[in-house]
C-alpha cells in the first residue's frame, strides 16, 4: 500500500512512492517533465511502454508472453510456450510494432525488425521446439515432484520414466522436431533450410598426427552433433547427478515397496540386513534386520488378497488395528520410509508463508509466537476444523488458580 498509494493520480497526496519517485525523475530529466505535462494536460493517454506492450496482447490471444525468470523453473515452460505456439502472431506483431515506431524510436523500431529476423532462422525454430519438448517433460516430473501425496517410490518411477524418454527423445527427437518446426516454418513462410556456416575450420594438423578430423560440412548435422546432442547429453546427465540419491534409497528400501512381492526369505534377510546397516548410527540402528524379515513374513499373511500393498496402505492397516507393538520394526521401517522428503517444496512453502507473517511491521515478534503463527498457517485445514471453544475450556483449566476443595 505505500508502494501503491491510495491515489493513481500524479501530483495529489498519498500516491505512493512509485508515482513520488516519478515526480522526483521530472525535477531533474526534460524528457520526463514533458511527457508529465501532456499525461497532466490530457494530451497522451497511455504511456509509450504500454501501448508497445499492447500492441503485443492484441496480437495473441492464446498465451501472453511471460519474462524468462532464473529462479523459478515453471517460468522458463511458460516463456517457451507463448512463442512455440504463437511465433506467426509474435512475428507480426514486432513487425506492426517496427512500423509505428519507426518514426518516433528508431532504436525500438530497429530491435523489433532484427526480433523479427531472427525468429524467421530456422535454426531457432528448430531449437524452439526442443526446448519445448524437454522443458515440458522436465516440468511435468516437477509438478508431480511437488505434490504433498507423492512418495520415494513414486518419484523414483517418475524420474526413470523422464530418463527414459530424454535417452529416447535423443536417438529420435531430432527428426521430429525438424518435422515439427517445418510445420511453423510454413506458418511465418520461411524456407525450412539450415543456413551454411561462412567459413569452415580446419584443426591444425601436428607433426606426428596420421590423421585429421573432417569438419562438418552439412549444416543439419552440424546443427544436431553441436546442439541437439549436446544439449542431450547434457540434461541427461544433470538429471542423473540430481536424483543420484534417489536412485541409492530406492535401491535400499524398494522391497518395502510393495509386501505381497517380497522376495524369498534368503534374500529378504540380505535386504533386511543391509537396511539395518543403512539405519545404523553410533553402533544402534533404529530397527532389528532379522525381526524386520519374520514381521514382514507374517504380515504379508494377514494383509487382505490384494496385488499392491503399498507403504501407506500397510502403515495405515496396522495403525486401524493397534498392531504397533506385534510389528515394531515394521512400524518404524515404514514410517521412516514415508517421511523420506523427496523435494523441498515443504520447506519453500514454510518460508513463503514466513514472510506473509512476518512483515516490517511485525519485527518484533518474539521467536515461539512466530513459530505459532506459522504452524497455524501451514496447517490451516487443521486449524479450520478445530473446536476452539473446547481449547479455550481446556487452557481455561490449566491455567486456573482456583483450588476446588471438595
Amino acid at each position: 500500500m505505500a508502494f501503491r498509494g491510495n491515489s493513481d493520480k500524479l501530483y495529489t497526496p498519498n500516491n505512493g512512492k512509485f508515482l513520488g519517485l516519478v515526480q522526483l525523475l521530472a525535477k531533474f530529466d526534460p524528457v520526463m517533465q514533458e511527457h508529465l505535462r501532456l499525461a497532466m494536460k490530457g494530451d497522451i493517454a497511455d504511456h509509450y511502454c504500454v501501448h508497445r506492450w499492447k500492441i503485443l496482447t492484441d496480437s495473441l490471444g492464446l498465451y501472453t508472453l511471460k519474462k524468462l525468470s532464473d529462479t523459478r523453473w515453471e517460468a522458463r515452460i511458460s516463456s517457451v510456450k507463448a512463442v512455440r505456439y504463437q511465433i506467426s502472431a509474435i512475428h507480426d506483431a514486432l513487425i506492426t510494432l517496427a512500423i509505428e515506431t519507426q518514426k518516433t524510436d528508431v532504436q525500438v523500431s530497429h530491435e523489433a525488425t532484427t526480433l523479427a529476423e531472427q525468429l524467421k532462422d530456422f535454426s531457432f525454430i528448430v531449437s524452439l521446439v526442443v526446448w519445448y519438448d524437454i522443458l515440458f517433460q522436465i516440468n511435468v516430473v516437477s509438478k508431480s515432484l511437488q505434490s504433498p501425496d507423492i512418495d520415494l517410490s513414486k518419484c523414483t518411477e517418475m524420474l526413470k520414466k523422464c530418463c527414459t524418454f530424454l535417452e529416447e527423445y535423443r536417438n529420435t527427437g531430432f527428426k521430429s522436431a525438424i518435422s515439427t518446426a517445418k510445420e511453423l516454418a510454413e506458418e511465418l513462410e520461411v524456407e525450412p533450410v539450415f543456413k551454411a556456416t561462412k567459413r569452415i575450420r580446419f584443426v591444425k594438423r601436428q607433426a606426428d598426427e596420421t590423421a585429421r578430423d573432417e569438419p562438418i560440412v552439412s549444416p543439419e548435422k552440424k546443427f544436431e552433433v553441436e546442439f541437439f546432442n549436446s544439449l542431450l547429453d547434457a540434461t541427461l546427465i544433470s538429471v542423473n547427478e540430481r536424483f543420484e540419491q534417489f536412485n541409492e534409497y530406492s535401491d535400499c528400501w524398494s522391497f518395502l515397496y510393495n509386501i505381497k512381492q517380497i522376495p524369498e526369505k534368503p534374500d529378504l534377510v540380505k535386504l533386511c540386513s543391509d537396511l539395518q546397516l543403512k539405519l545404523t548410527v553410533n553402533s544402534k540402528s533404529d530397527i532389528d534386520g532379522c525381526m524386520l524379515c519374520d514381521e514382514l513374513i507374517s504380515l504379508k499373511s494377514f494383509l487382505p488378497d490384494q496385488n499392491v500393498a503399498t507403504p501407506a496402505y500397510v502403515l495405515n492397516f496396522i495403525k486401524d488395528r493397534n498392531l504397533q507393538e506385534l510389528y515394531p520394526n515394521v512400524w518404524i521401517a515404514f514410517r521412516i520410509l514415508l517421511t523420506i522428503p523427496v523435494t523441498v517444496a515443504s520447506g519453500e512453502r514454510s518460508f513463503s508463508k514466513l514472510k506473509l507473517i512476518k512483515t516490517y511491521l511485525r519485527s518484533t515478534i518474539s521467536q515461539s509466537r512466530l513459530t505459532n503463527l506459522a504452524t497455524l498457517s501451514i496447517e490451516n485445514e487443521i486449524a479450520e476444523n478445530m473446536d476452539f471453544e473446547c481449547l479455550i475450556k481446556e487452557f481455561a483449566d490449566v491455567k486456573a488458580r482456583k483450588v476446588k476443595f471438595y
